[in-house]
């Protein structure tokens, strides 16, 4: 511009010097310069209103930039917050206690507590727009994608959200507070349940404990009890049902209860076999009573012996406590578990017979059943060894041998020749000749052994 400036004020110069030289078009000459150099002020105020302009427009510019700045910095993390929320609030949840449900409720609350302040940065943000918006009319923000309509609508549809988000957590405070109502009840009835088992299973131990209790007597006092515990299949059958409803439920746990429907269902099978097996062995006992011919003073004696050594209380005895139970019964047992009969080369014989005789499918077990029937052999034997002793000592006139003679006196000859051939010579300080062991005889004829 000052170039141009420079030869404006050369052409004005010429046109003052050709008016004061007098030239013939100076006249015309001067009107055309000073007419320039009105166009040439004219241009400079433009020019200058231009500069204002530009300067006006870099300001708003700028204004602009840097309010679409702060937009961004703000509807940004409103935006993420806002997806966040929505995510939370339509989250899926499982909860199985009144206090995860609780938790739940209060976080809920808290988030709800904090809307205001959140409703109050979207109206900063719309407010920002608007300024925006007054400001420049075209132009997209280059800072974020974000737009305030948009956060409008997610915000609208947050507050839908809410209502029912606050529906459902209270249907599951109410599904909670029912499956709580259901485990105190499962509760109430299976600890009653486990303690009426445990006081039957005593009641079941006691019948065969009182002192003048007979055989019959506890066979009726288990016939009652068994009576009794089946009256309470409606309380068990009960349980079974609240059992199901739980399960229907998806109810896991249940903190007011250590009592599980299965160690019910065991407790319940347990009391049942255990009436049935003890009223089986009385009976096996009044049985064997009959039959052998045995008081009651006898089974009880056996029964005492028997229960003494029977540690688990399962009715049966391992060959170990056997062989304990044995020795408390004045039997002789060898240190290697076997019984001993007189001969060292036959110590197993007996044990093998015995053990025959009490478990013959060595199934490593002794009942009691099989116990009695030992003893009540072993008594019965004994018996019959002392009656043929009594008749012999009769025979031989109260000495502790008997005579050849003596014997074919009495007997028929082949009974005498029987008894003579297979008795050994009696070898005490009193023997004579010929005098035969009528003791060992006998006891050897009935299976007598140091047992």
């Amino acid at each position: 511009m000052g170039i141009h400036k420079e030869r404006l004020d050369q052409i004005v110069n010429l046109a003052q010097e050709m008016v004061q030289q007098g030239f013939k078009m100076a006249g015309e000459v001067a009107a055309r310069s000073q007419a320039m150099n009105g166009l040439w002020e004219s241009l400079q105020i433009a020019r200058a209103q231009h500069r204002e302009d530009l300067e006006t427009a870099r300001e708003t510019q700028e204004k602009i930039d840097s309010m679409r700045l702060d937009f961004a910095k703000k509807a940004n993390p409103f935006n993420n917050w806002l997806e966040g929320a929505r995510e939370d609030v339509l989250d899926m949840f499982v909860c199985h206690s009144i206090e995860e449900v609780n938790a739940l409720i209060t976080v809920h609350e808290e988030f709800k507590a904090c809307l205001p302040e959140f409703h109050q940065i979207f109206l900063d943000i719309q407010q920002l727009q608007q300024e925006i918006d007054t400001i420049a009319s075209f132009g997209s923000n280059p800072y974020t994608a974000v737009e305030v309509d948009t956060l409008g609508n997610m915000w609208n549809e947050l507050l839908q959200l809410i209502p029912q988000r606050d529906k459902d957590l209270q249907e599951a405070l109410v599904r909670e507070n029912k499956k709580d109502e259901l485990r105190k009840t499962f509760a109430n009835h299976a600890n009653w349940f486990a303690n009426w088992t445990s006081e039957e299973q005593k009641k079941i131990a006691e019948s065969t404990m009182g002192p003048d209790l007979t055989l019959n007597d506890q066979l009726a006092l288990l016939e009652d009890l068994l009576q009794e515990v089946e009256s309470y299949r409606p309380q068990y059958e009960e349980l079974e049902n609240l059992n199901k409803i739980i399960q229907d439920e998806v109810i896991f746990n249940n903190p007011y209860c250590k009592h599980t429907m299965e160690s019910l269902n065991v407790s319940w099978e347990e009391l049942h076999n255990s009436v049935a097996r003890q009223k089986n062995a009385v009976e096996n006992q009044i049985l064997v009573r009959d039959s052998k011919g045995i008081n009651e003073e006898q089974v009880k004696e056996m029964k005492n012996a028997f229960d003494h050594f029977d540690k688990n209380e399962d009715g049966r005895l391992d060959h170990f406590e056997f062989r304990a139970c044995l020795v408390s019964l004045g039997y002789n047992v060898d240190t290697e578990e076997h019984l001993v009969n007189h001969s060292e080369g036959d110590r197993h014989s007996d044990f093998e017979r015995v053990l025959q005789m009490v478990d013959p499918e060595m199934t490593g077990q002794v009942t009691f059943e099989a116990f009695m029937d030992f003893m009540t052999q072993e008594a019965s034997d004994m018996d019959t060894a002392e009656q043929i002793i009594a008749s012999f000592r009769v025979l031989a006139g109260d000495k502790r041998y008997i005579l050849p003679d003596e014997i074919r006196r009495e007997l028929p000859s082949h009974q005498a020749e029987y008894c003579i051939s297979r008795m050994a010579p009696y070898e005490g300080h009193d023997a004579v000749p010929g005098s035969l062991d009528y003791l060992s005889f006998a006891n050897a004829l009935y299976g007598q052994s140091d047992l």
